[in-house]
């Protein structure tokens, strides 16, 4: 019993440690891409770094000296802002204006986080995977399966082959 408690316990501090936040899904070209990563922790001394990945790949983090970008293609397009300096609300905040998004910015995102707790111990806590979906609205297509467009001129074209067709 005992040792189950304490396997709880480890548990919960290590989720209460690391969050991500992404807004899903998000429309090209309609919707900003938000994402945000979030520790929180009260036993916390100190966060040393909170990294945002994209498919394990680091593409911007900050520490105690500000926010640093590893994607410089990403940061043309973007803005981040975060810090580590109080430990219990450190943060890592990036967006896409909706003007910059592009199809290839879905994907699989995920953030880390290493801070030092009270005990002096020091813990890097992974998020776990998160999947930012872009989708794109076509403009209404009234193609048909043959790719025929209907329109008024092919609709006046095809009365009078019927008409034709009566008199006949």
């Amino acid at each position: 019993m005992r040792l189950s408690f304490v396997v709880l316990l480890m548990v919960h501090t290590a989720y209460a440690l690391t969050s991500i936040q992404v807004q899903n899904p998000v429309q090209l070209r309609k919707t900003d891409i938000d994402i945000r990563c979030l520790v929180n922790d009260s036993n916390i001394e100190s966060v040393l770094i909170i990294q945002l990945l994209k498919f394990d790949e680091n593409i911007a983090s900050v520490r105690e000296t500000g926010v640093f970008w590893q994607d410089e293609e990403l940061q043309r397009r973007a803005v981040a802002d975060g810090s580590v300096i109080n430990a219990t609300s450190s943060y890592l905040h990036m967006t896409v204006d909706k003007r910059n998004v592009t199809s290839s910015d879905g994907g699989i995102y995920s953030c880390i986080s290493s801070a030092q707790y009270r005990n002096r111990s020091i813990l890097s806590e992974n998020t776990g995977n998160i999947f930012l979906n872009i989708t794109e609205i076509k403009k209404n297509d009234t193609n048909d399966v043959c790719g025929y467009k209907a329109s008024q001129h092919s609709f006046l074209l095809a009365l009078i082959g019927v008409l034709i067709n009566i008199v006949m």
